[in-house]
């Protein structure tokens, strides 16, 4: 690719001021990317979804409806658009060999234009900034005098009642002034760019911060990958600025920090730990933690969605709204577990019937058991908010809660096979050797989007059945898993 065939979009342009690594692989070895997990195309699924309620705004605006990768019709319906000096939904510029789509322009007097970036976040970030000067420099090259720019953000004060309002649902924000000090850099980063882009390899750049800000990058499986199995990044809490500067140093080794790095009482028995190879067990303190629990058991799990667009009323935007849960009951250590679940069929809000199932469900007495119990808690806090009749009742039942996750958060068991993390998806392999790999869904954000997918998509009966099967297996194996935890902690 020499030179001059280089067209850098402001997607791409975004990813070199990250990454210059990660903009040579999208030009030169972009099958060696990895997919996109669930989660992240979730988020590019919401974003395109609220930029569709954006428009609403602008009532008479002209959709540029060109695919996206025929430049030639594109720049043609632009031209055309320009002309009715109406506002106009993706229209496209090129400079210099930088291309950019604007999310809406909008005509000011006879012959100025502001822009306005839609955006799915709650509020203004840096990159927003760098997006739009990128923008901005295109679109005055290509020809055009622009007035203002602007960032349409998420109104999380928004409270739905009925039809979905734009207007009260987005916070335009003026960013011209943070824009504007942004634009002079642009041209030089572009060149800079280009310059990596049609090199022969990709360029030799060294893991940091940069990896995860302002995104979590796709190429993190590849360039993390010569670091060992225990590393110290993945040192319980250990700060990742002392890491990289040790890494700089050579250390790269949990079991190499010398005793000048200081280390909690924690990291100190996760090093310990990977140094002998055995996990750590700190009976009584798991024996003090299992007096807490009174018989019946409650083994309780949600999953939850939190999307931009409220779905139901009396929602928020990205407020946290369960849409299943699974009850594991066990009345006496002998007893058999019996198993209760609940999967909303996405056609009413499904609050008021997980209130009223829980209700009969969790009876008067015994211990309610989650993995991170601060978030049911929550969960059920937010649910009572909205059904008044049920405060009450939450208030007798949340000192029922215990949370499994603290003896594993305070250290009182640790394997290294846990790598640093306390969280279920680590422990429960760890400890009982059963997981979540073999399961088609495996993590919350994955069941979440496929719960969207198949009940607000469009997918036929079949598939809409299967993946309500697999959530039901997922949400299944969060609350067993517990129960299977707890017997291995008494064992120990």
């Amino acid at each position: 690719m020499s030179n001059r065939e280089v067209l850098i979009s402001k997607s791409k342009y975004l990813n070199g001021l990250q990454c210059h690594k990660l903009l040579w692989y999208y030009y030169n070895a972009k099958d060696k990317i990895p997919e996109v997990s669930a989660g992240t195309q979730a988020i590019y699924d919401q974003g395109t979804l609220v930029g569709e309620f954006a428009k609403k705004l602008y009532p008479d605006g002209i959709e540029i409806t060109a695919e996206y990768h025929d430049f030639d019709k594109i720049f043609r319906q632009t031209r055309q658009a320009l002309e009715k000096r109406k506002p106009i939904f993706e229209a496209g510029f090129a400079y210099k060999g930088a291309y950019a789509r604007a999310d809406v322009l909008v005509p000011i007097e006879e012959d100025s234009w502001d822009i306005v970036e839609v955006k799915s976040s709650t509020e203004v970030k840096p990159v927003h900034c760098h997006d739009l000067a990128l923008q901005r420099y295109v679109i005055e090259g290509a020809g055009l005098k622009i007035r203002q720019t602007y960032i349409m953000h998420i109104n999380t004060g928004y409270l739905r009642k009925g039809e979905i309002e734009p207007r009260e649902l987005f916070t335009p924000k003026n960013v011209t002034n943070q824009v504007n000090e942004f634009l002079p850099s642009v041209e030089k980063s572009l060149q800079e760019m280009r310059k990596s882009i049609v090199l022969k390899n990709s360029p030799d750049i060294s893991i940091g911060p940069h990896c995860s800000d302002p995104y979590g990058c796709p190429m993190q499986e590849i360039c993390w990958a010569f670091l060992p199995e225990h590393n110290i990044f993945t040192l319980y809490r250990f700060s990742d600025k002392v890491a990289f500067e040790l890494l700089k140093q050579g250390v790269q080794k949990i079991v190499d920090l010398g005793a000048d790095v200081q280390m909690s009482a924690s990291q100190l028995i996760q090093k310990e730990s990977v140094r002998s190879g055995k996990p750590y067990v700190d009976r009584k303190g798991i024996a003090d933690f299992l007096t807490r629990l009174k018989y019946p058991l409650y083994f309780l799990d949600f999953e939850t969605i939190n999307t931009a667009i409220p779905l139901f009323d009396d929602v928020h935007p990205f407020a946290q709204v369960p849409f299943q849960f699974s009850l594991v009951i066990q009345e006496k250590p002998e007893s058999a577990p019996v198993e209760k679940a609940f999967l909303s069929d996405g056609k009413e809000d499904p609050r008021h019937i997980i209130l009223d199932q829980l209700g009969d469900y969790l009876g008067e007495s015994g211990s309610i058991v989650s993995y991170n119990a601060g978030f049911e808690k929550m969960i059920l806090r937010q649910l009572s908010d909205v059904c008044k009749n049920y405060e009450g009742w939450l208030s007798a039942i949340e000192p029922r809660f215990v949370n499994l996750l603290e003896p594993f958060r305070s250290f009182q068991y640790y394997n290294p096979a846990q790598k640093g993390s306390a969280s279920m998806k680590e422990v429960l392999p760890a400890l009982t050797g059963k997981g979540y790999d073999a399961l088609a869904i495996h993590e919350g954000s994955m069941a979440s989007s496929e719960f969207l997918r198949v009940t607000f998509g469009e997918a036929n009966l079949h598939e809409k059945e299967k993946v309500r099967n697999q959530l039901l297996e997922y949400c299944r194996q969060d609350t067993m898993g517990m129960v299977e935890i707890l017997q291995r902690l008494k064992s120990l």
